[in-house]
């Protein structure tokens, strides 16, 4: 009986492993494809961005986002953030083919850090679950 508790226990942990690589796994590929498409420019990435908690380099875009008051308003500023965002990115020399070495760096309940490495530093991006969905939720580079 023993035996078997044991044999279970491990079977367990071994699934339970998997799991969470596997959640790690998509939240790599979500962060570096929402990155992707956010110096790209691609409007359709507002989606993929939870506005109301962004940290961009060190700028609380949430706070700001939060202070917007109409949807039209809140509309605009996601735009200009992207766009800006973009521009600023390429104008910097800066490309997503520059980062390496995708993964994730920790692992919790409800957010995944996800890390890449460039010749300037590495960039860390936070994908956070809130209402059963995945957003990007912060955004730095680490020299």
């Amino acid at each position: 009986m023993r035996a078997v508790a044991i044999s279970l226990a491990a079977v367990s942990a071994l699934l339970f492993s998997s799991c969470k690589e596997a959640d790690e796994q998509a939240d790599v590929s979500f962060a570096k494809s929402t990155f992707a498409s956010l110096v790209r420019g691609d409007s359709a990435v507002a989606m993929e961005i939870d506005w109301e908690t962004l940290t961009a380099m060190g700028v609380p875009v949430g706070v700001q986002y939060l202070a917007v008051k109409t949807e039209p308003e809140k509309d605009s500023f996601k735009t200009g953030f992207i766009t800006q965002f973009s521009a600023n990115f390429r104008d910097s020399g800066g490309s997503v083919e520059s980062f390496s070495n995708w993964r994730a760096t920790s692992h919790d309940e409800n957010n995944t850090t996800v890390t890449a490495d460039s010749a300037n530093g590495s960039l860390k991006l936070t994908v956070s679950e809130r209402n059963s969905r995945k957003r990007l939720s912060a955004m730095e580079i680490v020299t």
